[in-house]
């Protein structure tokens, strides 16, 4: 099982986000699944951005 999920992961994660979209999608809507699509991408590229900064080193 292993060696299938390790052969198969980007089309077994691409399949499992299409998914989850397509979920999204007929359930709240285009704009609404839009929406959540920006900020999830906003909220990454702010935490790598701070991470690279060293922001998160202050708690540790």
């Amino acid at each position: 099982m292993q060696e299938l999920f390790q052969r198969y992961r980007y089309g077994i994660i691409g399949g499992g986000i299409g998914l989850i979209l397509a979920v999204l999608l007929l359930t709240i809507g285009f704009s609404e699944t839009l929406l959540i699509i920006i900020c999830i991408f906003l909220g990454a590229f702010i935490g790598i951005y701070l991470n690279t900064m060293g922001f998160f080193d202050r708690f540790k």
